[in-house]
């Protein structure tokens, strides 16, 4: 695989930060089964202070490594759109685990459709989880919020949909702002399909709600809700709780997202100086 080839078909962009303990797996799922040339991948390290770009490299010896001082996504993804010489534009987590197939799959999705963004296909991996990150994870998927399929964590972008989303602002929830950029310009890819690893504990699933609801925040805050204002995030709502009053074998979890929720927006209130990079420590530790 070679970043100068004119065969490849796209950029994958994977943004980084300490992630020496995931992202050799990451990248060789990636690649595993890619022709030469094919992708033109960029691992965006960014306030690394571990091995993470020695480790990139290795496991991908043809990817482009950045090395950005700032320990921020948004400024690591900033500057690989700016790096970027294919498009379409490919992002995908250092922590999660897809394959070749699945951005080949996505960058047709993509391209035939004519769409702006095109998403993968999530798939939530909850078997090394306690029993009540389980228990959350079977409530939380009757969200609304799902019917049209998860977007995070692995999705590509058109030309034109680079151009209207960068440069991005400084958020903590990325994908979110994207998503609500090009609300109306996606179509999601059942034929690209990802793996996302739940937190195994309780503690680790409230640290990363607490950045979902903080991003969600400061994008209200930015006027980035536009299009997802407080009449259809009321309406999930209620659709949501009735959805879960019908199915009695789900109040457990139920209730572990209610205490989840409270507990994620009290730590958010608490929060003293710069918001920290909340992330799942318990995938982490022991990958």
């Amino acid at each position: 695989m070679s970043d100068h080839s004119p065969r490849a078909v796209c950029t994958v962009i994977v943004p980084a930060f300490n992630e020496s303990a995931v992202i050799a797996d990451t990248l060789t799922a990636l690649t595993a089964d890619a022709r030469p040339g094919e992708f033109d991948v960029i691992v965006a390290c960014n306030g690394c202070t571990d091995d993470t770009a020695a480790r990139a490299a290795a496991a991908a010896p043809d990817a482009r490594i950045l090395d950005i001082a700032a320990a921020s996504k948004t400024t690591a993804l900033n500057a690989a759109i700016a790096a970027a010489r294919r498009h379409p534009l490919v992002f995908l987590d250092a922590d999660i685990r897809t394959s070749a197939g699945a951005v080949r799959g996505l960058v047709h999705a993509l391209i035939w459709s004519g769409r702006a963004l095109a998403c993968g296909n999530a798939r939530f991996d909850t078997a090394r989880s306690s029993w009540a990150v389980r228990a959350f994870y079977r409530a939380w998927m009757q969200n609304p919020y799902f019917d049209d399929r998860k977007m995070g964590g692995f999705f590509a972008l058109s030309r034109a949909g680079a151009e209207r989303i960068a440069p991005l602002p400084a958020t903590t929830n990325d994908d979110e702002y994207i998503r609500r950029r090009l609300s109306g310009e996606t179509i999601v890819a059942d034929e690209a399909p990802y793996r996302i690893a739940a937190p195994r504990t309780l503690a680790n699933l409230i640290r990363v709600r607490s950045r979902v609801y903080r991003g969600n925040r400061d994008l209200e805050r930015g006027g980035g809700d536009t299009a997802f204002g407080a009449k259809r995030r009321h309406g999930n709502s209620r659709r949501f709780a009735a959805r879960l009053l019908a199915r009695p074998g789900l109040w457990p979890g139920a209730a572990i997202f209610a205490l989840t929720a409270v507990a994620a927006h009290l730590r958010n209130l608490t929060a003293r100086g710069t918001p920290v990079w909340d992330r799942d420590h318990s995938n982490r530790q022991n990958a």
